[in-house]
């Protein structure tokens, strides 16, 4: 009461009300990844549909699955037949034909296998990820901008692999490297640093130039934390398996504030975790986008994978990857 007598109810009201405004166009206006995004079973939300039958098709599962009429309604009276270049000559895939979180994704290529670049000959390297590149979310949203920054790799292998790549290619700065593999020998963490001045090369007037390819500098070094523990979908001590969900949840206690990215290739065993996943309704909040080598039986994968995944099939591997995207999880297939 003192409040009021002091200062005259029309003014309390006129600085409730402006405070309400401008927390509503902070909100709503700024571009925060952490509003912005769209809930699940709900289609990309832009005013207008960017195909004639747009709306329709991402409000069912179909959509994000990418069966059915889908490319007919996408490319009517527009692609004449023999001519898609995607097919053909394009190294980056295709956009899908519905967003994710409010964001352009790419599109399920399971007819090559997820690996476009190998598949159409543009190279040798059957894990390229290049075709991965322009879909990353953090290029469409500044993830930089929240306190914490977490990359999760579960399935890491050696340190100069996904590590690597996404200390080098992810487009934010992680404060925190979490990296699971189960071989010790496999991943270590490196001994030596980058000395920023120490390896640039002098008198170069026209660009800053390295003398040797830099490698993780001591301070990111102290940001990785390695786990020597199989990953899965239960705590299992005998084994020295850990619940990775309850990891997330709860040793790291993360939350949608926080920037979270996570990596799974973990030899078949990632199917336990992606299905409690598509039922929890806090994963897709918490995780930002999902990287993750579904496993399946297929005659032009045996050559590179030693998994025997049973009855999977790449089109099993496929509907994984639409339900995700369905229930809200920006995910790629890796690599």
């Amino acid at each position: 009461m003192t409040f009021l007598k002091t200062w005259p109810l029309r003014h309390a009201l006129l600085f409730i009300l402006s405070t309400y405004v401008a927390v509503d166009l902070m909100v709503k206006h700024r571009g925060d990844p952490n509003v912005t995004y769209i809930s699940s079973h709900q289609w990309a939300g832009q005013e207008t549909e960017e195909w004639p039958g747009q709306a329709e098709v991402c409000s069912r599962r179909e959509g994000y699955l990418e069966i059915g009429d889908v490319h007919e309604l996408r490319y009517k009276s527009r692609m004449k037949a023999g001519e898609n270049p995607w097919h053909q000559m394009k190294w980056v895939g295709e956009v899908a034909p519905c967003r994710v979180k409010g964001h352009l994704i790419d599109k399920l290529d399971d007819w090559r296998n997820f690996r476009r670049g190998f598949t159409l000959g543009f190279t040798p390297d059957v894990e390229d990820r290049t075709h991965i590149l322009p879909w990353i979310l953090a290029s469409k949203i500044d993830l930089n901008q929240r306190e914490r920054r977490v990359f999760i790799d579960v399935g890491a292998n050696y340190f100069n692999t996904s590590v690597t790549w996404f200390m080098r290619m992810y487009p934010c700065d992680f404060t925190e490297i979490h990296a699971f593999e189960s071989n010790a020998q496999l991943l270590q963490k490196p001994s030596r640093g980058f000395d920023e001045e120490a390896n640039s090369v002098e008198g170069n007037p026209w660009s800053y130039m390295t003398k040797v390819t830099p490698e993780a500098p001591q301070w990111m070094l102290d940001r990785i934390n390695i786990y020597h523990k199989m990953v899965g979908d239960e705590d299992d001590i005998a084994n020295n398996a850990i619940n990775i969900t309850r990891f997330i949840k709860e040793e790291l206690q993360l939350k949608p504030t926080d920037t979270v990215v996570v990596k799974i290739d973990i030899e078949g065993g990632e199917w336990p975790t992606l299905r409690r996943w598509i039922n929890d309704p806090d994963m897709p909040k918490i995780i930002d986008e999902l990287f993750v080598e579904v496993h399946y039986n297929h005659p032009s994968m045996a050559m590179w994978d030693s998994y025997s995944s049973g009855e999977i099939t790449r089109q099993d591997a496929k509907e994984m990857l639409g339900d995700l995207r369905w229930n809200g999880f920006f995910a790629h297939f890796w690599p």
